[in-house]
């Protein structure tokens, strides 16, 4: 039989949980699991053993969880389909419904109230699913870190990408970097405040820094124009000056106009510097 939410909503509330089960050829336990797998708010056992006038009124029905729709099949002869149950998602794609709803839940409410269960509730699938994706909250924490920094650097590169030469490279990085830790690094920043995720996504962080890093040093030692150390030296310098006004425009400490041109002044200061100290090297 097709039912809607509403439908048994309404019957529930207005007749004993066994009476209503009846109806549709169920116990009342499992009419009530039918009800917590599609968020319809039951009354408590002591509803109907109250007298009318001290009875609670009914809740407002909430949205159905995500994946579900209002209209399921319920009674003896409904599909092999039980109520509440979902399509199976492939793993990858459920994997990034719930890093989605680890982001929304850290964003709305903050990283330390992330946890298995709220993501799952979220998601409106059994906290077992989250742990069969992840394994713990820690490794959803830092697949969701992955996630922002794989992101920004995706996007950083496409931008770097257009720059006709080493100058405009340069300062496409700078602004693609910015630009990112402004739209996505409050997320990011919150997520790396966490020590377990720190640490965890520690070395990949250092290599990706240092392969971002080798072209700019080869490029100044090139030929002999500047020496190893003190191209690195620099370039460790320059890309603290833009990591530090990324984390500021992140935390909003101050307006983001104001810190890219100082960010952005400083690292091509630098660079032409760099530049020319390569050169005169040279000559």
């Amino acid at each position: 039989m097709e039912v809607t939410r509403a439908q048994i909503f309404e019957q529930i509330w207005s007749e004993p949980m066994g009476a209503v089960a009846a109806r549709y050829g169920l116990t009342g336990n499992g009419l009530a699991k039918v009800c917590d797998r599609l968020a319809i708010p039951r009354p408590a056992r002591s509803h109907w053993t109250r007298h009318e006038s001290t009875r609670e009124n009914p809740p407002e029905l909430p949205p159905p969880p995500i994946g579900l729709s209002e209209t399921f099949a319920l009674g003896k002869r409904q599909s092999r389909q039980s109520p509440g149950s979902r399509t199976r998602m492939p793993l990858e794609e459920r994997k990034q419904q719930l890093l989605d709803a680890a982001a929304a839940i850290a964003l709305r409410d903050g990283v330390s109230s992330v946890t298995t269960r709220d993501v799952a509730k979220h998601a409106g699938i059994s906290e077992t699913q989250v742990h069969n994706c992840f394994g713990s909250r820690t490794n959803l924490l830092v697949a969701l870190a992955r996630r922002e920094i794989e992101t920004q650097e995706s996007r950083r590169q496409k931008r770097i990408a257009r720059g006709a030469n080493d100058h405009i490279r340069v300062m496409l990085s700078t602004v693609s970097y910015l630009h990112g830790a402004a739209r996505r690094g409050p997320l990011l920043q919150m997520l790396l405040r966490n020590a377990e995720v720190r640490e965890a996504l520690r070395g990949e962080r250092e290599t990706r820094g240092e392969v971002a890093r080798q072209p700019i040093i080869q490029r100044l030692t090139s030929g002999g124009g500047m020496d190893e150390s003190s191209a690195r030296a620099s370039t460790v310098a320059l890309t603290s000056v833009t990591l530090k006004a990324g984390g500021i425009v992140a935390s909003r400490r101050a307006p983001f106009a104001m810190v890219e041109e100082i960010c952005l002044n400083i690292v091509m200061a630098g660079h032409f510097d760099d530049e020319a100290t390569s050169a005169g090297s040279q000559g």
